[in-house]
Parts: C-alpha cells; structure tokens; sequence
C-alpha cells in the first residue's frame, strides 16, 4: 500500500469490525495504513489470528453484530488494542458503556473527528511498538519442538494460537514424550499472560498441602501465590489423589481455597493440566472425576505422535541437533541423508523426548561435522526382531546414560532436566541397572 506522499511504508494494521464505508478510512488508507473490513465474526477471528497484535475499531453504530458476539471476540482476541465508534446516544445504554469500559482503550462519537482519530491510532501504534519491544513473544508462539510443515503440525499450530487468545483451562493430551510442556508453554508464551510466571508442577512429587502452604527445605512444593497472573501446569494430573482433585474442582469454581488453618488464599492463575490418557481412559478408569474433567476440557488439545509428523522428524532432528551442538561446543552441523532417513524408518515410541536422547548422545559421542547412523545407537531397519518393549526400554536406558553425563553423574541435576521427580529418576536407575557404587557415582544430596 502506497501512501499518500509516494512512500511504500505501511504504518500499520486495522482492523474495522462492521460499518459503513465512512470517509475516515480512506483518511487513515491514504496516511499509510492497511485497513481491513470485516462483516463476519467469524471471518474477523481468522484475519486476528493471522495479524497478530494491531489496532481494532468496533463499529456499534449500524447494530450489525449482536454484542454479547463481539464481546466474546474481543475478549478472545487481547493481542488486539481496541476502540469503539458509538452514536451519542448510545452512551445512555450501560451495557454499551460497560462493553467500552470492559474492552477498549477508548471510544469515539460519530460523526468521527478525523484529526483526533489519526492521533489516538497513532499514538496506540507507539504503545504497540514499545510493547513490542519489551514483550516479543505476544500473539506468536515458540518453535521449539512445534516445527514442521505435515497436517498434524499444522493443526496443532492453528489450536495454539486459538486457544493462547483465551482465559478458559487447558487440556494437554498425548502420549508420553510427545512434548506436553512445550505446548503449554508455547500457549502460554502466546497469550495476554506470556509477560507472567510459568510454574511447572510434576503431580507425581506433590504433598497435601501444595496448592497454598510453602513446604519445608528441599521438599516439593507449590503455591498458589508463585503463579499468580501467569500460568500453572500440572503435569499428568492422574497422580494426584481424589482430595487434590477436589480442591482443583473448588478452585477453579470459587477462584480461591481455604486452606486447614481457615486462611482464604486467592490468585489470578490460568490452570493447564497435562496427561497421557484419552478421554476414554480417564472417564472408564476413574482416574480424573468427571467434574474435574469437564471444567478442563473445555479447551483440549492432543500432542500428535513422532511417528504421525512425516518428514517433520528430519526438520526435528535438526533442529535439535544444531541446539545441542551450540550447548555442548560440538563441530557438529549436518546430519547426512543416511541418518536422516535411519530417523523416518524408527518407530519412536518414545516420541520427542526419545528423539531428545538419541540426538544428545550422538552429538556427546561425536567429534565429525556430519551427525551420521554410526553416532545413532537406533536399529538399521525394523527387522532386528525387537520387541515394542525391548526398544522401548533401550531408548528409555540410552536417554538416561547420556543426561547423566550430561550432567556429570549428579542425579538431582538430571532429574531436573528429564522434568521427572528424584524419587522416579532413583527407579529409573534402579529399573536398568545404572545405580552405581558411591565411589563411582557421587550420589547428590
């Protein structure tokens, strides 16, 4: 788009929901911004998706959308600055005030002053540059285990962005390893809460009292208060007992819980939750109760498989490879087409976090340029009569050796960045037979 003194800049995006064709666009077109009209909500939900943060205008003047329907977009869309164009007569509504109040930065009367408009967009075009600037990520997600161009990929990127826009629970579902964490991260990263904490929580490790009181030194622990405007994720939220459940239930009913002592404890959290069981599972098993279930599944989403992605695997492969390689000053920048196509033909039944391990042990092991089979302790083909099992415990074990070396042997240190508990790490060891002597093997404290 071209402005109105020759130059190619666009100033930057609106997005006009409704209305006439009013003479104050073709101002703001011919000062150098790119205005888009939209006259279908849902139209207008894809375009705000594809923009990312802009500028929005509501038009409520020509009553062509009901409200509670725009509300509900704006209210999704935070990324967005909103202003509202409203007849004066309008302002005698309070519903038509609270929308303002609730949901825009400002509001114009029409007939619109045109000198004045121009100003306040310009002006919300600085604070969208400045928030920019100290806050990247808002209205875009992470790539970091979310590559890939096959449909699954896609299709998870299409839910990322959608659901980061709301305030409601998430439900992250797929198999072990697939990468659970990184979605709620990326969905997180993504949203209005991205600027917030990011607390993880491993269900597995928690006490009684985790959701309000501090625990004693070195035990597990989470309060409510460490998330407070951000984010908090439960990781496989089947290990906690029906009592945990309950009190997730009461909370996010009531937005706050009090504790034993009779302390009301409150906080401003969007809960994410995490498991590898479907939906069958958990409501056939008894594993999650059924109030629990249907207060976070209003927003689910499923991690595909490794072995759904295609040739995605390669572009994952690679992409952790050249990370590991920075990390570990490794020579390593290419993975050769043998290797490459060695990655295609595996099963990975223990998906992303499996393909984690293999590729940290290669680039540990290898001192060449190209990452090829050799440095890969995977099967050459299918054919090597291997159990499901079999190779699912020699993944699991060749995982294990190359974190603790990565972490020179301290266990706590490579529970942490495995994301499992101690306790589960020591059956891990103790499972393939990699508990050492002391002498060995320090064992931390």
């Amino acid at each position: 788009m071209k402005r109105a003194n020759g130059s190619s800049t666009v100033l930057g995006t609106l997005v006009i929901l409704g209305g006439g064709a009013p003479a104050w666009i073709k101002m703001l077109e011919q000062a150098g911004w790119a205005c888009h009209r939209c006259y279908d909500l849902r139209a207008a939900e894809s375009l705000l998706l594809e923009v990312g943060p802009c500028i929005g205008v509501v038009d409520l003047t020509r009553d062509e959308f009901s409200l509670q329907g725009v509300a509900g977009l704006v209210n999704r869309n935070k990324q967005v600055r909103w202003l509202a164009l409203v007849h004066e007569r309008q302002l005698d509504h309070d519903v038509i005030c609270q929308f303002i109040l609730n949901f825009c930065i400002d509001y114009f009367t029409d007939p619109v002053p045109e000198s004045q408009l121009l100003d306040t967009i310009g002006h919300q075009r600085g604070m969208l540059q400045l928030e920019r600037r100290v806050w990247p990520q808002l209205g875009v997600f992470g790539q970091s285990g979310l590559q890939g161009e096959q449909a699954a990929m896609k299709s998870l990127r299409h839910h990322v962005k959608r659901i980061a826009m709301t305030e409601l629970p998430v439900l992250v579902q797929g198999e072990i390893g697939t990468g659970k964490e990184l979605v709620a991260r990326a969905i997180h990263q993504a949203s209005t809460r991205g600027r917030e904490a990011f607390v993880c929580v491993n269900c597995e490790s928690l006490t009684e009292s985790w959701m309000v009181d501090v625990g004693a030194e070195n035990q597990p622990k989470c309060s409510l208060q460490a998330a407070d405007g951000g984010v908090l994720f439960l990781d496989e939220i089947t290990h906690l007992d029906l009592a945990r459940q309950q009190d997730l239930v009461r909370f996010l009913r009531d937005e706050s819980l009090t504790t034993e002592t009779g302390r009301r404890v409150s906080a401003d959290i969007r809960l994410m939750v995490s498991t590898r069981y479907t939906q069958d599972e958990l409501l056939a098993s008894g594993l999650l109760c059924e109030e629990l279930y249907y207060r976070l599944s209003a927003f689910g989403i499923t991690v595909p498989t490794l072995r759904e992605r295609g040739e995605d695997i390669v572009l994952l492969a690679e992409f952790f490879m050249l990370k590991f390689a920075r990390q570990y000053n490794s020579p390593v920048k290419k993975l050769s087409p043998e290797a490459g196509q060695l990655l295609m033909n595996y099963s990975w039944p223990g998906n992303v976090r499996e393909m984690i391990g293999h590729i940290k042990r290669a680039i540990l092991l290898s001192d060449d340029k190209i990452l090829d089979v050799e440095h890969l302790d995977l099967p050459r083909t299918m054919d090597d009569k291997q159990s499901l099992k079999e190779i699912r415990s020699d993944s699991e074990r060749g995982a294990i050796l190359a974190v603790l070396e990565n972490n020179k042997g301290q266990i706590s240190a490579a529970a942490r960045e495995l994301g499992i508990s101690r306790a589960t790490m020591y059956r891990l060891l103790n499972k393939h037979d990699l508990v050492p002597p002391p002498k060995h093997l320090r064992q931390d404290r």
